[in-house]
């Protein structure tokens, strides 16, 4: 079942949630053994009951 973008976003409207896009180049995650480099990556930040969430896909490569 497909659900319609507009849809979605009215659904997420009502229950509280806001997402937002952030328009990004490339995102760091730094752990203690290596780095995750997402380049071209698609960001969204999303609040549901004042707490934020981050989702992001892209082209990931590890790095030592």
């Amino acid at each position: 079942m497909k659900i319609n973008p507009k849809q979605m976003e009215r659904m997420m409207k009502r229950m509280g949630i806001q997402a937002v896009s952030i328009e990004a180049e490339e995102v760091i995650i730094k752990t203690p053994e290596k780095d995750i480099v997402i380049k071209n990556p698609q960001v969204s930040r999303v609040n549901a009951m004042g707490q934020d969430t981050f989702q992001i896909s892209g082209d990931v490569e590890e790095r030592e």
